[in-house]
């Protein structure tokens, strides 16, 4: 009896494991690369109307992850932003070529 609960919760865990695995895979196969004038556009309506947004961002490795909050511009430069986000309180200056995807939160 032990024996048969252990093949089936080994078969469970490598079952949620897959899982897991392809929804990784969908999630990051859908946030394709933006145009930069599509970023752009996105953007200054999002600062228009003063929306939350969610970025995905690059970091120096091109790794991805995501990042919700509002975006405003920088002063100085065209091409930084400045996001703050809603639930950690942590400001982010993002550069115009580490956003991969806007979308709305």
């Amino acid at each position: 009896m032990l024996e048969l609960k252990k093949t089936t919760f080994q078969q469970l865990t490598h079952t949620l494991q897959n899982q897991f695995t392809l929804a990784e895979v969908k999630k990051h196969s859908s946030l394709r690369q933006m145009p930069e004038f599509q970023l752009n556009f996105f953007i200054d309506q999002a600062i228009k109307k003063h929306k939350m947004v969610k970025l995905c961002l690059l970091d120096p490795k091109n790794d991805e992850f995501l990042v919700t909050g509002y975006i405003t511009h920088n002063r100085d430069k065209k091409n930084y932003f400045k996001l703050d986000t809603s639930s950690t309180s942590i400001s982010y200056l993002v550069n115009l070529k580490q956003i991969k995807y806007v979308a709305l939160a």
